[in-house]
């Protein structure tokens, strides 16, 4: 076997759980560093900042070691490397997973062990990542507080069901971390703790052993601290994405979409993203929404409600009355919709994806806020999705990147949309966007 790789100053502790995926895949190949080098530098800062950061459902440290040790055998014998070899990645606890507890954030599954990996669980490791632990999540993935705490202020909201996943990377607990998203429960988190985050569009990968709520709904998120370190991620699942980022001698035509949620937004946080959009280096056009989109929100929430109602409303009533406040709420909602209303809100959901495809003519993307406010304190509640329910609806890619700062200094995320099936284009857009904020802040 080859002799460990040494450890410089550069890469040593603290300064290696704070570099990019992307160096570090290129750092692990190359055998600058061991798998084991770098799993043991996270297992290191969660142990400071877990206390503080509650991001974790559960960790097994020896076992996270053990993947790493295997990752480093492999590299040593000369096999084929994925192309997220030796990265520790944390699983938001809605996937199954048949080395570790799956428990969906519930108490009423307590102890819960599958026997086998969900497939988005089965492909990371396919690709050579190191599941580092669990994310922690919502009861069942509902908009109620976690036990997660926002990185930069533990007084304050991590946002909804992926908040766990979101708080691990920005905390550098670790570079990546798997999540969720039926309405905002990636975007939301990442705007309130200043991630990336990335939602593909629907079908992108198979939901199958995790917990879908509503089939119509159920995506994959992925969590990262840049552009290029999600289209990594992503890449992981759907190998075109890892091509060359956007061309930056053609710079993406944006479209600015409000809607009727904008009334909504924070004052202070509108004015932060009029502001960003005045300096940006390209065209930058008005889109309106069609008024069927005035019901997006709505028509989410009745289809959330009645697969609620279907899915946990015959469990016994000493079962339910342990469940979270929003779902118990949402089980007696759905309750009240009748088979009609279903199938009308289906139909219009099905004509709202429709309407969203003539919003890109002339547009290479569709620019809005990630969330209506920065991170609320703890007492007022989780916060508000309504400005991603709309594109989850329609089963369009979005990525939320922390590039504003509300009133109180905290991280707000503009979110950019595509086209359904345009995930590639929508991340070259979101690198442009990236680096042309960089350039505009940089002195």
């Amino acid at each position: 076997m080859r002799a460990q790789a040494k450890t410089s100053p550069a890469t040593s502790g603290e300064a290696l759980t704070h570099t990019p995926a992307v160096t570090l895949a290129a750092m692990l190949r190359d055998g600058q560093i061991s798998a084991c080098e770098l799993m043991t530098a996270c297992l290191e800062r969660i142990a400071a900042c877990e206390p503080q950061i509650r991001a974790w459902a559960f960790l097994d440290p020896d076992n996270a070691i053990g993947q790493a040790r295997l990752a480093d055998r492999r590299r040593a014998e000369g096999l084929p490397l994925g192309p997220l070899h030796g990265l520790p990645v944390g699983v938001k606890d809605v996937f199954d997973s048949f080395d570790m507890p799956s428990e969906y954030g519930s108490e009423t599954l307590r102890g819960r062990r599958p026997t086998r990996d969900a497939d988005a669980v089965a492909l990371l490791r396919q690709a050579g990542a190191i599941i580092a632990g669990k994310t922690t999540t919502s009861e069942f993935g509902m908009y109620h507080p976690s036990t997660t705490r926002n990185p930069y202020d533990v007084y304050r909201s991590p946002g909804v069901s992926s908040a766990g996943s979101a708080a691990a990377v920005v905390a550098a607990m670790v570079p990546l971390a798997l999540g969720t998203q039926h309405t905002a429960s990636s975007t939301l988190p990442a705007s309130f703790c200043g991630a990336f985050a990335f939602k593909p569009s629907f079908g992108f990968t198979s939901m199958t052993g995790s917990n879908v709520l509503v089939p119509r709904l159920a995506h994959v998120g992925f969590l990262a601290r840049s552009s290029a370190d999600l289209r990594l991620f992503a890449g992981a699942y759907h190998p075109p994405l890892s091509g060359a980022p956007f061309d930056d001698d053609r710079p993406p035509r944006l479209g600015v979409v409000r809607g009727a949620a904008w009334p909504a937004v924070d004052a202070g946080v509108r004015a932060a993203f009029d502001a960003f959009i005045a300096t940006l280096p390209t065209t930058v056009a008005a889109v309106a929404l069609p008024d069927e989109f005035d019901r997006a929100v709505e028509v989410a929430f009745d289809l959330l409600n009645a697969h609620l109602a279907f899915r946990f409303g015959s469990e016994p009533d000493e079962t339910r009355h342990r469940y979270c406040r929003a779902l118990q709420d949402g089980i007696a909602a759905g309750r009240a919709i009748s088979a009609t209303k279903y199938l009308a809100d289906n139909a219009s959901a099905d004509r709202l994806a429709e309407l969203a495809s003539g919003l890109f003519d002339g547009h290479d993307a569709l620019m809005t806020l990630s969330a209506p406010t920065e991170a609320l304190r703890l007492e007022q509640g989780p916060g508000s999705g309504i400005l991603s329910t709309p594109w989850s609806l329609c089963g369009l890619p979005t990525v939320s990147l922390p590039l504003l700062k509300g009133p109180q200094g905290l991280p707000v995320g503009v979110q950019l949309i595509g086209r359904r099936g345009g995930d590639d284009a929508l991340l070259r857009a979101a690198e442009w966007l990236e680096n042309a904020s960089a350039a505009r802040t940089d002195p």
